[in-house]
């Protein structure tokens, strides 16, 4: 079957929809949870997924919103394996045109890769087989992705350690984000491999 693009507005109804269902993960965290599962060496199938981002929902929901989470997880794997991943967090402008974060958006995002990816990066990096810099690369990917959980107060005392404010140390973390993102598949292939847990079969 094929899915039609991910629009505007299937983005505006899983915004909707998702903020109505008890304990469902934000359109944010959605899109960061998607990210992580879609690069793992072991995707999950829709049910599983679903279940993650709307826990009770048994795969039952209106057509329509089905349909829209389809199209994001589409729209999500095309830009992972062929077009290039970015972060659907983008920088804005306020009225004196200086740059600035969605932090609500940045930290979602980081919430929900954290979710998806928590699992299959502690199993890889405990792989006594993984080769010590890929180890290093994996850690200090996981790190970068999952910058924006950390509270305002750590981010606070890492901008000072650093001479910086703190909304330059997070414009400069999103920058460094985008770049571990946009590799971040690749990455997760070379570890599985090199890891020896998985292969073409799945995990060993």
């Amino acid at each position: 079957m094929q899915i039609p693009e991910f629009s505007k507005e299937q983005s505006a109804l899983l915004a909707r929809f998702l903020a109505e269902q008890k304990d469902a993960l934000s359109l944010a965290q959605t899109h960061g949870y998607l990210f992580a599962v879609i690069c793992a060496p072991e995707p999950l199938d829709v049910h599983q997924w679903l279940e993650q981002v709307v826990p009770g929902c048994d795969g039952q929901m209106d057509e329509q919103v089905l349909f829209a989470f389809m199209a994001l997880y589409q729209q999500i794997s095309e830009h992972v394996f062929e077009t290039g991943y970015s972060l659907p967090v983008s920088l804005q402008f306020n009225s004196a045109q200086q740059p600035y974060l969605d932090m609500q958006e940045c930290q979602h995002w980081s919430q929900g890769f954290m979710l998806g990816a928590q699992g299959y990066i502690a199993k890889l990096l405990a792989a006594p087989q993984l080769a010590s810099e890929l180890k290093e690369a994996l850690e200090t990917a996981q790190q970068s992705l999952c910058f924006f959980i950390l509270d305002s107060a750590d981010i606070a005392s890492i901008a000072n350690q650093h001479g910086l404010t703190e909304g330059l140390l997070c414009q400069q973390q999103y920058e460094v984000m985008n770049e571990f993102a946009a590799g971040f598949a690749e990455l997760i292939e070379a570890v599985a491999v090199n890891s020896q847990l998985y292969n073409d079969e799945g995990w060993g």
